[in-house]
């Protein structure tokens, strides 16, 4: 079984998604959950 919460590395709420994709495209984040409510 494969524990994927070791994977996330950032949770943002909605309001900054665009600091979700930046995170990404830099490497800088492996997994970014991004909340709704936010």
């Amino acid at each position: 079984q494969l524990e994927l919460e070791k994977f996330i590395t950032h949770q943002l709420p909605f309001s900054e998604i665009n600091k979700a994709f930046d995170l990404m495209l830099k490497g800088e984040g492996l997994r970014c959950i991004v909340n709704m409510e936010g």
